[in-house]
């Protein structure tokens, strides 16, 4: 007689498996939740409405940390593009009120979702000069223009640890990118503005 039947309990691994359906719909609807925050945020920071912008912020970091001691590691990968927005828009708040940009200690994210948003910052930040550009205030645009520098040249030595944290070396890539654009058009405003 085949014993398979006595041995493997069904009805046992069902329930697993449905415990872990269920945490992983809680993860990932949870970390939605977060995400569609970011977009408010950066509105609030490119009107210029830092306190407002900081306040939402200290909300979201209580709400990641609330999430990432309730979900299991299994499913932190869900916590990881929020983790992403969260040091891009924080950083960028301290670099428009040109205040110390956090350490990915400080901030408290894992080091791939602390260099991601540290590069995507850098997107942010070119809009910021041309918001600046727009708005005649030229020492500001270059200020924002240096911190993508700054940014970029901090993280570009370790691009090649891409086998560690894939598509690093691909975000950097498109940073220097959008710093040479940004280049070529701030030069082109300083030849029109002689």
């Amino acid at each position: 007689m085949n014993k398979i039947a006595d041995k493997v309990d069904f009805d046992n691994l069902l329930k697993c498996l449905e415990e872990l359906d269920t945490q992983r719909e809680y993860a990932y609807k949870e970390s939605r939740q977060i995400l569609i925050c970011f977009p408010r945020i950066f509105m609030l920071l490119h009107d210029e409405k830092y306190a407002e912008a900081k306040d939402l912020l200290k909300q979201i970091e209580t709400k990641i940390k609330k999430l990432q001691s309730e979900i299991s590691l299994r499913w932190q990968k869900y916590l990881f593009p929020v983790q992403i927005e969260y040091v891009e828009a924080y950083t960028y708040l301290c670099i428009l009120q040109e205040a110390k940009v956090p350490s990915k200690q400080e901030i408290d994210v894992e080091v791939d979702a602390y260099l991601f948003g540290l590069l995507d910052c850098i997107g942010e930040l070119r809009r910021a000069v041309y918001d600046y550009i727009n708005q005649k205030n030229y020492s500001k645009a270059n200020f924002c223009f240096n911190s993508m520098k700054i940014i970029f040249e901090k993280i570009f030595p370790l691009s090649y640890f891409d086998n560690v944290i894939p598509g690093l070396r691909h975000k950097v890539d498109l940073a220097r990118k959008l710093i040479e654009e940004t280049y070529v058009d701030l030069t082109k405003i300083n030849t029109f503005k002689m």
